[in-house]
Protein backbone atom coordinates (compact mmCIF):
# COMPACT_ATOMS: atom_id res chain seq x y z
CA UNK A 1 0.00 0.00 0.00
CA UNK A 2 2.06 3.22 -1.05
CA UNK A 3 1.74 6.55 1.06
CA UNK A 4 1.60 10.20 0.04
CA UNK A 5 3.27 10.98 3.05
CA UNK A 6 5.69 13.69 3.10
CA UNK A 7 8.89 12.50 4.45
CA UNK A 8 9.79 13.98 7.60
CA UNK A 9 12.60 16.69 7.96
CA UNK A 10 15.94 15.99 9.01
CA UNK A 11 16.62 15.95 12.69
CA UNK A 12 18.70 19.34 13.99
CA UNK A 13 21.37 16.67 14.91
CA UNK A 14 21.75 15.50 11.15
CA UNK A 15 21.69 18.78 10.13
CA UNK A 16 24.40 19.88 12.17
CA UNK A 17 26.61 16.87 11.75
CA UNK A 18 26.04 17.19 7.79
CA UNK A 19 27.25 20.90 7.98
CA UNK A 20 30.35 20.16 10.29
CA UNK A 21 30.87 17.14 7.74
CA UNK A 22 30.94 19.86 4.92
CA UNK A 23 33.18 22.66 7.06
CA UNK A 24 35.60 20.21 7.75
CA UNK A 25 35.86 18.56 4.21
CA UNK A 26 36.89 21.77 3.03
CA UNK A 27 39.04 22.75 5.86
CA UNK A 28 41.33 19.48 4.79
CA UNK A 29 41.03 20.86 1.23
CA UNK A 30 41.91 24.27 1.41
CA UNK A 31 44.97 23.66 3.96
CA UNK A 32 46.02 20.30 1.90
CA UNK A 33 46.33 22.54 -1.52
CA UNK A 34 48.19 25.21 0.20
CA UNK A 35 50.40 22.77 1.59
CA UNK A 36 51.41 21.61 -1.37
CA UNK A 37 50.97 24.77 -3.60
CA UNK A 38 53.60 26.09 -1.02
CA UNK A 39 57.03 24.37 -1.66
CA UNK A 40 55.84 23.64 -5.27
CA UNK A 41 55.54 27.23 -6.27
CA UNK A 42 59.10 28.35 -4.48
CA UNK A 43 60.68 25.87 -5.73
CA UNK A 44 59.69 26.31 -9.21
CA UNK A 45 60.24 29.98 -9.00
CA UNK A 46 63.66 29.52 -7.75
CA UNK A 47 65.04 27.89 -10.88
CA UNK A 48 68.56 28.38 -12.36
CA UNK A 49 66.86 29.70 -15.64
CA UNK A 50 66.52 33.12 -16.78
CA UNK A 51 64.60 35.07 -14.00
CA UNK A 52 61.22 35.60 -16.10
CA UNK A 53 61.13 31.76 -16.91
CA UNK A 54 61.16 31.00 -13.47
CA UNK A 55 58.99 33.19 -12.40
CA UNK A 56 55.90 31.86 -15.09
CA UNK A 57 56.41 28.88 -14.40
CA UNK A 58 56.10 29.84 -10.76
CA UNK A 59 53.03 31.55 -11.81
CA UNK A 60 51.51 28.65 -13.72
CA UNK A 61 52.16 26.11 -10.81
CA UNK A 62 50.33 28.54 -8.55
CA UNK A 63 47.18 28.72 -10.59
CA UNK A 64 47.05 25.03 -11.10
CA UNK A 65 46.80 24.69 -7.39
CA UNK A 66 44.19 27.37 -7.03
CA UNK A 67 42.14 26.18 -10.41
CA UNK A 68 42.92 22.32 -8.93
CA UNK A 69 41.01 23.28 -5.54
CA UNK A 70 38.46 25.42 -6.91
CA UNK A 71 36.98 22.45 -8.73
CA UNK A 72 37.65 19.65 -6.14
CA UNK A 73 35.56 21.96 -3.79
CA UNK A 74 32.89 23.13 -5.93
CA UNK A 75 30.35 21.24 -5.47
CA UNK A 76 30.55 21.88 -1.47
CA UNK A 77 30.19 25.61 -2.54
CA UNK A 78 26.88 24.80 -4.27
CA UNK A 79 24.91 23.45 -1.50
CA UNK A 80 22.37 26.16 0.19
CA UNK A 81 23.82 26.58 3.79
CA UNK A 82 20.64 25.28 5.77
CA UNK A 83 18.89 27.73 8.03
CA UNK A 84 20.89 26.78 11.47
CA UNK A 85 23.83 28.08 13.41
CA UNK A 86 26.12 25.87 15.23
CA UNK A 87 25.72 25.51 19.21
CA UNK A 88 29.45 26.44 20.49
CA UNK A 89 30.44 25.52 24.34
CA UNK A 90 29.59 26.44 26.65
CA UNK A 91 26.87 28.47 25.82
CA UNK A 92 26.30 29.88 21.74
CA UNK A 93 25.06 29.83 18.56
CA UNK A 94 28.00 30.39 15.58
CA UNK A 95 28.29 31.27 12.20
CA UNK A 96 29.98 29.08 10.07
CA UNK A 97 32.47 29.85 7.38
CA UNK A 98 31.49 30.53 4.24
CA UNK A 99 33.36 28.51 1.37
CA UNK A 100 35.06 30.87 0.12
CA UNK A 101 36.48 32.36 3.44
CA UNK A 102 37.85 28.92 4.35
CA UNK A 103 39.77 28.65 0.94
CA UNK A 104 41.65 31.32 1.66
CA UNK A 105 44.21 29.56 3.25
CA UNK A 106 44.96 27.65 -0.03
CA UNK A 107 45.32 30.82 -2.19
CA UNK A 108 47.12 32.56 -0.08
CA UNK A 109 50.13 29.90 1.02
CA UNK A 110 50.45 29.60 -2.34
CA UNK A 111 51.02 32.97 -2.78
CA UNK A 112 53.29 32.69 0.28
CA UNK A 113 55.17 29.51 -2.20
CA UNK A 114 55.15 32.31 -5.18
CA UNK A 115 57.01 35.22 -3.53
CA UNK A 116 59.70 33.23 -1.64
CA UNK A 117 60.48 31.63 -5.09
CA UNK A 118 60.89 34.99 -6.06
CA UNK A 119 62.60 36.64 -3.63
CA UNK A 120 59.89 38.76 -2.12
CA UNK A 121 60.25 37.66 1.74
CA UNK A 122 58.46 40.18 2.84
CA UNK A 123 55.17 39.50 0.85
CA UNK A 124 55.45 35.84 1.55
CA UNK A 125 56.15 36.13 5.71
CA UNK A 126 52.82 38.48 5.58
CA UNK A 127 50.90 35.92 3.31
CA UNK A 128 52.06 33.29 5.50
CA UNK A 129 50.64 34.96 8.44
CA UNK A 130 47.54 35.94 6.89
CA UNK A 131 47.01 32.48 5.86
CA UNK A 132 46.83 31.57 9.59
CA UNK A 133 45.23 34.19 10.78
CA UNK A 134 42.30 33.16 8.31
CA UNK A 135 42.51 29.58 8.65
CA UNK A 136 42.63 29.88 12.37
CA UNK A 137 40.12 32.91 13.21
CA UNK A 138 37.89 33.35 10.23
CA UNK A 139 34.87 35.59 10.89
CA UNK A 140 31.94 34.65 12.37
CA UNK A 141 29.13 36.25 14.79
CA UNK A 142 28.47 34.07 18.09
CA UNK A 143 25.43 34.58 19.38
CA UNK A 144 25.21 34.21 23.89
CA UNK A 145 22.93 34.11 26.47
CA UNK A 146 24.35 37.67 27.57
CA UNK A 147 25.29 39.58 23.90
CA UNK A 148 26.35 39.26 20.61
CA UNK A 149 29.94 38.67 19.15
CA UNK A 150 31.01 39.91 15.60
CA UNK A 151 34.37 39.10 15.24
CA UNK A 152 36.58 40.14 12.61
CA UNK A 153 40.06 41.08 12.84
CA UNK A 154 39.13 42.00 16.11
CA UNK A 155 35.74 40.95 18.46
CA UNK A 156 32.91 43.76 19.19
CA UNK A 157 30.85 42.77 22.01
CA UNK A 158 27.20 43.96 21.68
CA UNK A 159 25.37 43.32 25.22
CA UNK A 160 21.46 42.49 24.47
CA UNK A 161 20.27 45.54 26.65
CA UNK A 162 22.22 47.67 24.48
CA UNK A 163 20.79 45.87 20.96
CA UNK A 164 18.19 48.68 19.24
CA UNK A 165 18.00 46.99 15.97
CA UNK A 166 18.65 44.55 13.59
CA UNK A 167 18.71 44.47 9.46
CA UNK A 168 20.58 43.81 6.50
CA UNK A 169 22.20 46.30 4.29
CA UNK A 170 24.06 47.00 0.91
CA UNK A 171 27.48 49.31 1.23
CA UNK A 172 27.65 48.75 -2.60
CA UNK A 173 29.80 46.20 -2.14
CA UNK A 174 28.18 43.76 -0.07
CA UNK A 175 26.07 42.99 2.00
CA UNK A 176 26.52 43.40 5.98
CA UNK A 177 24.64 42.63 9.30
CA UNK A 178 23.93 45.51 11.01
CA UNK A 179 23.54 46.03 14.55
CA UNK A 180 21.91 49.44 15.71
CA UNK A 181 23.36 49.96 19.60
CA UNK A 182 23.11 52.23 22.16
CA UNK A 183 25.52 52.78 24.65
CA UNK A 184 24.94 54.14 27.98
CA UNK A 185 27.58 57.64 27.69
CA UNK A 186 28.35 57.17 24.17
CA UNK A 187 24.90 57.27 22.47
CA UNK A 188 24.07 55.62 19.36
CA UNK A 189 26.17 54.18 16.95
CA UNK A 190 26.25 50.59 14.29
CA UNK A 191 28.32 47.72 14.60
CA UNK A 192 28.77 45.92 11.26
CA UNK A 193 29.60 42.25 10.04
CA UNK A 194 30.25 41.81 6.50
CA UNK A 195 28.26 38.36 4.80
CA UNK A 196 29.88 36.94 2.71
CA UNK A 197 32.99 35.86 4.84
CA UNK A 198 29.98 34.01 6.55
CA UNK A 199 27.89 30.17 5.23
CA UNK A 200 24.71 31.22 7.04
CA UNK A 201 21.00 31.63 5.89
CA UNK A 202 20.75 35.68 6.42
CA UNK A 203 17.07 35.59 6.92
CA UNK A 204 17.24 32.47 9.84
CA UNK A 205 20.35 35.34 11.06
CA UNK A 206 17.92 38.12 11.33
CA UNK A 207 15.22 35.82 12.84
CA UNK A 208 16.87 34.62 15.43
CA UNK A 209 18.66 38.09 16.73
CA UNK A 210 15.34 39.47 16.03
CA UNK A 211 13.83 36.94 18.80
CA UNK A 212 16.28 37.26 21.45
CA UNK A 213 16.40 41.10 21.42
CA UNK A 214 12.44 40.77 21.97
CA UNK A 215 12.41 37.43 24.13
CA UNK A 216 14.80 37.96 26.68
CA UNK A 217 13.62 34.80 28.64
CA UNK A 218 14.70 32.79 25.84
CA UNK A 219 18.39 33.73 25.89
CA UNK A 220 19.20 31.81 28.85
CA UNK A 221 18.82 28.42 26.16
CA UNK A 222 21.06 29.95 23.94
CA UNK A 223 23.69 27.10 22.87
CA UNK A 224 20.97 23.87 23.25
CA UNK A 225 20.18 21.94 20.49
CA UNK A 226 17.23 21.88 21.26
CA UNK A 227 16.52 25.65 21.43
CA UNK A 228 17.64 25.92 18.04
CA UNK A 229 15.26 23.28 16.72
CA UNK A 230 12.79 25.14 18.56
CA UNK A 231 14.05 28.70 16.73
CA UNK A 232 14.56 26.96 13.38
CA UNK A 233 11.05 25.60 13.38
CA UNK A 234 9.36 28.88 14.58
CA UNK A 235 11.20 30.25 11.29
CA UNK A 236 10.28 27.75 8.80
CA UNK A 237 6.65 27.41 10.06
CA UNK A 238 6.35 31.47 9.92
CA UNK A 239 3.71 32.77 7.32
CA UNK A 240 3.87 34.57 4.43
CA UNK A 241 6.83 34.23 1.89
CA UNK A 242 10.22 34.02 1.91
CA UNK A 243 11.64 37.79 1.53
CA UNK A 244 14.83 39.15 0.76
CA UNK A 245 16.64 40.25 3.99
CA UNK A 246 18.19 43.11 2.67
CA UNK A 247 15.97 45.87 3.49
CA UNK A 248 17.78 49.06 2.81
CA UNK A 249 20.67 50.48 0.92
CA UNK A 250 21.60 53.14 3.81
CA UNK A 251 23.70 53.13 6.21
CA UNK A 252 21.83 55.05 8.99
CA UNK A 253 21.34 52.87 12.48
CA UNK A 254 18.96 49.98 11.67
CA UNK A 255 15.14 50.70 12.96
CA UNK A 256 14.21 49.94 16.23
CA UNK A 257 13.67 46.08 17.24
CA UNK A 258 9.39 45.59 17.11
Amino acid sequence: MSSTAAPAAPAIDEILADLALQTRRQRIAAWAAGGAGLPAAAVVASLPDEVWIGQLLSGGVALSIVVGHHLAVRPLWRLRRAPVLAPLAPAGFVTAASPRSLAAPAYLLTLAGYAWGVGADGVAVGALLLAVLTGLRPARVVLTPGAVLVRRLRTRRVPWAQLTGVRVTNSGLADELSLAVDVPGRGLGTVRAPLNPLDVDRAFLLHLLRHYAAVPEDRTAIGAPAELARRRRDYLAAPGPAVDPVTDSGLEPAAAVP
